[in-house]
């Protein structure tokens, strides 16, 4: 392990010298006019032209990877076709800088640049944004979504709230689809892999009037197993698949000048309940390893989870100059899950909770472009969101205040007193109304062909409004002991409301100089603001009607970084060094039962990525990624007393590394073979800010392989692949709800999975 964990941090270090040594060979000869090829001359589907230029909408408008000051990773749907990415949580395999926890659809994790975006609860805000089609899907329950018929994703790191508004705090990651065409085509794909899996995917595209109508619809059908077993219930199994998903867009072009598309989306999933395998008390015939059999008792544990949208994307070119683009979204999220908190084969501790998310959203967006080295970008945003969310925990008072194991005491006894109720069941109802409206504006000049500016500023208002209510029962009419009044209180039937504004402004500036129309350096800094938050808590002693209120200040980032870009012949690499500080950092305190939002003081950060990508030699491709990041609390002291200052960030590795290759060979005339492989690294991860090292997962490696055959002139394609090729074990996470009780649960990764997938475009 220690041999490949170096191989692959020595291919990460060694990328930027291999893909710059060309350029100072290079500098002997005469320098090249220093013109930057027009954007527009790329066809608006294509991420990479024939010469290897990669081009991105980074800055809301289309430039080449190497002329955006800003550090982005695009992957094409060719690209997310070839390696096989089919969700967000696979990103991480090629994106320096971003880890995505999917524990479940319903609960995910992103992590870039060391911070952490994990929050389930209705009231709290993003950090980092999550774009599809230009509408917001960053809340946590509705952020996980099928990689279905998609044109492009973009990784933007660090703050970007000035072009992308809410949430953006710490990147952005941008997705956007294929958008129908004039031309009639149609592909079908099948998967059947280990664990009784199987994926069918389905894309369509018709020209209904000439040019001026046209339709295009992609429709996934994925259900596989789980692999984890679950003896505590007869063939249970858990962290499975259960998805649909699919989208359909319909575009009307009247003339030549306007584009508009009505998008809708639906993706409904139903899958087994999320292992949550307790490390301190161990199955019947079992031990506490986490990749061994788990014991969850609770019959009705899963998910379900509905989430739609529409959205109306409307481009409008009104001169040469002036282009507008609207956005008018829709969005739906309706979920259920039920867990078993301990993680045993004992009823001690279940949880709830039932959410429904409404959000509307309105943004009109002009570009005015006077000459090619003058842009300007002005535009304004109105978001409203409604969510009605209800958590509940249940906790068995006789194990509780009986005798019951822990992480402090493991050989302790299990002895469950009858003296107490064996159900102590809270819930605590929060519903978030909050309308946000922006306006923003930015510019960008260049002087001398070589030296650009660019500046940005934006404003932001966001009124909130929270409405919360407790209420808890017991069972066998034996009142509490522990909780007196539920774990979250009881407000008697009274609903709290209150209501707080926050206003922030997010400007940013940057400055590049072109050495070479190839070779491109650049530094910028960057305000990120995570708007405040209003919460909620009630007495868990006595009957409270009205709720204590917490105003969450808004928490801000300073973000300084520089980098280099460069592109030589087909191959594009990049290196960016950042830094920032945090203020009023929002940390969700793990100390309390009830998770209180605080803020928590101060944070930092800085590190190094490093990326390349292309064709280094015929026929063999490459995405090879590295990042260095060193972060953690300056200042973090919980509510209970515990001093955390000091501590790494949850779920924040000093290094990941990444290598992907796909070599493709002639086999016939029209027969091409492929062999593809992805390497993943990551070193030490801490679960929790505690940093306590038995929640914590160790350096690890994966490898991902493929092998097949592709004939373009008769559209077919066939593949065997393998993920996790070595069935490695790691950790997803550590800790979870039965952390709070002594008890923490674990969640494993994804073991070997094997498959054979077909396909047949028309």
């Amino acid at each position: 392990m220690k041999t490949r964990a170096s191989f692959l941090l020595l291919c990460g270090a060694a990328a930027p010298v291999l893909v710059f040594a060309p350029t100072a060979f290079a500098a002997d000869a005469a320098p090249p006019a220093m013109v930057t090829p027009a954007v527009d001359a790329v066809p608006a589907t294509a991420a990479e032209d024939q010469s290897g230029d990669i081009v991105v909408t980074a800055q809301q408008r289309r430039q080449r990877l190497i002329d955006a000051p800003v550090p982005v990773t695009v992957l094409s749907g060719e690209t997310l076709k070839a390696f096989r990415i089919q969700g967000l949580g696979e990103l991480s395999l090629y994106t320096p800088g971003l880890l995505v926890q999917e524990q479940s659809v319903q609960r995910s994790g992103f992590n870039l640049r060391g911070i952490t975006q994990d929050d389930s609860s209705p009231v709290s805000e993003p950090t980092i944004s999550i774009f599809v089609d230009g509408i917001d899907n960053s809340r946590q329950g509705g952020a996980i979504s099928e990689l279905l018929d998609v044109n492009t994703v973009q990784v933007i790191r660090g703050p970007q709230g000035t072009l992308f508004g809410r949430g953006s705090v710490i990147g952005v990651i941008a997705v956007e689809s294929n958008r129908p065409t004039k031309d009639w085509s149609a592909e079908v794909s099948a998967d059947v892999s280990t664990l009784n899996g199987y994926n069918v995917t389905a894309i369509g595209n018709a020209p209904i009037v000439d040019d001026t109508v046209m339709f295009r619809t992609a429709w996934r059908f994925k259900r596989r197993d789980g692999d984890a077993v679950n003896v505590a219930i007869p063939k249970g199994r858990l962290n499975g698949i259960d998805t649909i998903s699919g989208r359909s867009t319909l575009r009307v072009k009247p003339v030549e000048a306007v584009t508009s598309d009505l998008i809708f989306t639906y993706q409904e999933d139903h899958p087994p309940a999320t292992e949550f395998k307790s490390i301190v008390v161990a199955p019947a015939g079992g031990d506490t390893d986490p990749f061994t059999p788990a014991a969850q008792d609770r019959p009705d544990q899963g998910i379900s989870r509905k989430v739609w949208g529409l959205t109306w994307d409307n481009q409008i070119d009104l001169s040469e100059h002036l282009k507008l683009r609207s956005f008018t979204g829709y969005r739906q999220v309706r979920s259920i899950e039920h867990w078993d908190g301990d993680g045993t084969g004992y009823a001690y501790i279940i949880g709830d909770q039932n959410t429904l998310q409404k959000q509307y959203s309105e943004e009109l967006r002009a570009t005015w472009t006077p000459d090619p080295s003058f842009t300007v970008i002005a535009g304004g945003n109105w978001f409203h969101e409604k969510v009605n969310d209800t958590i509940a925990l249940g906790i068995n008072e006789q194990y509780l205040l009986g005798s019951f194991p822990s992480v402090a005491n493991r050989t302790k006894s299990i002895v469950a007193n009858p003296a107490f109720t064996s159900l102590n069941y809270g819930a605590v109802t929060r519903d978030n109304d909050r309308t946000s409206w922006s306006g923003y504006v930015n510019a960008s000049k260049t002087f001398f062909n070589r030296l650009t500016f660019d500046v940005g500023l934006r404003y932001t208002y966001d009124d909130a409004t929270t409405s919360a209510s407790a209420a808890h029962r017991t069972a066998g009419g034996i009142a509490g002991v522990a909780f007196a009044q539920g774990i979250f209180g009881d407000s008697g039937g009274n609903v709290s409301r209150n209501t707080a504004t926050f206003g922030f402004w997010t400007p940013r500036g940057a400055v590049s100089y072109k050495i070479t129309p190839n070779l491109n350096i650049y530094a910028g800094v960057a305000k990120g603001t995570r708007s405040g938050v209003v919460d909620a808590s009630f007495s868990t002693k006595v009957v409270q009607p009205n709720a204590t209120w917490n105003i969450v200040k808004p928490e801000e980032v300073m973000n300084y970084e520089a980098g280099i870009k460069a592109k030589v012949g087909r191959i594009n690499a990049d290196l960016t060094l950042y830094k920032y500080n945090y203020t009023n950092l929002q940390v969700r305190d793990t100390t309390t039962i009830n998770g209180q939002l605080n803020n928590a003081g101060k944070a930092d950060g800085k590190g190094v990525e490093v990326s390349v990508r292309g064709p280094v030699l015929p026929g063999l491709n490459v995405i090879g990624s590295y990042a260095y990041n060193d972060s953690g609390y300056t200042y973090y002291v919980t509510s209970a007393g515990a001093n955390l200052s000091g501590n790494q960030f949850r779920l924040s590795p000093h290094h990941k590394v990444s290598l992907a290759a796909k070599y493709e060979h002639a086999v016939t005339d029209s027969i091409l073979g492929h062999v593809r492989v992805t390497e993943f690294y990551q070193s030490k991860t801490f679960m929790n800010a505690d940093n306590l090292p038995y929640e914590s997962q160790g350096g690890y490696a994966l490898t991902n392989f493929g092998i097949g055959l592709a004939d373009d002139t008769r559209g077919w394609s066939a593949e065997i692949y393998v993920n996790n090729l070595f069935d490695k074990n790691y950790l997803l996470d550590l800790g979870n709800t039965g952390k709070s009780f002594g008890l923490p649960t674990a969640i494993r990764g994804e073991p070997r999975i094997a498959g054979i997938r077909l396909q047949q475009s028309f």
